[in-house]
């Protein structure tokens, strides 16, 4: 099962999102993030959250209707996206995409982020997408990594280091190479076709696509 999540953040030229990534089994809203589901043009079968970025009127409006409403407490040890996640976990959701997860306050977005390494969300295809750019975790053994000649592709440690990292149809290849964490090596490598390959033996790779040569 595919699940869509629509957080609260910047969802600035979501267009360029592949129209792939819109279409999914299940749609939270993760609180506010509602209202970013009507600008996309999806309906959400879930509304998810403290409920203190949306509208009290919007609120009564959906009671009473087809949208779930989960509603959480403001003082909790969870943020609403990680409760959305578990969320579409538990009905199923296999593969996840994040529109709305960053962007706003640098706190929460790494927060966001750091949700990847979440032990029951662990490994599974979560992406987060901004501005036309996706951002996931590669884990060993490692991942094919579609895209078009020419796209921009990060690959940065993240928790420690990555070590056993090899590499093929990258501009810069690695070749059973290590990063640091501390160390910007990885940032900005190209495509040469479309499709490149990142296997490694132990760690972690915060992976970043952009379209094109950024």
């Amino acid at each position: 099962m595919r699940a869509l999540i629509v957080a609260n953040g910047d969802i600035t030229a979501w267009e360029r999102t592949p129209p792939d990534r819109l279409t999914a089994d299940l749609v939270v809203a993760v609180d506010g993030g509602w209202l970013h589901c009507q600008t996309l043009g999806v309906n959400a079968d879930v509304v998810i959250g403290d409920f203190d970025s949306l509208p009290g009127m919007i609120l009564q409006q959906l009671q009473g209707t087809d949208t779930l409403l989960i509603q959480h407490p403001r003082e909790k040890d969870e943020i609403d996206l990680e409760l959305a996640l578990i969320y579409a976990l538990e009905q199923g959701a296999r593969t996840m995409t994040i529109l709305g997860g960053l962007g706003g306050r640098f706190d929460m977005t790494l927060a966001n982020v750091s949700l990847l390494f979440h032990p029951r969300l662990q490994g599974l295809p979560i992406e987060f997408w901004h501005q036309g750019q996706k951002l996931w975790l590669i884990l060993p053994p490692g991942d094919e990594i579609p895209g078009e000649t020419g796209d921009t592709l990060s690959l940065l440690p993240f928790g420690g280091e990555a070590s056993g990292i090899r590499t093929t149809n990258l501009a810069y290849p690695l070749e059973n190479e290590r990063l640091p964490l501390g160390f910007s090596r990885g940032l900005s490598n190209l495509l040469t076709a479309n499709t490149a390959n990142v296997s490694l033996e132990s760690g972690a790779l915060l992976a970043v696509l952009t379209h094109g040569r950024a």
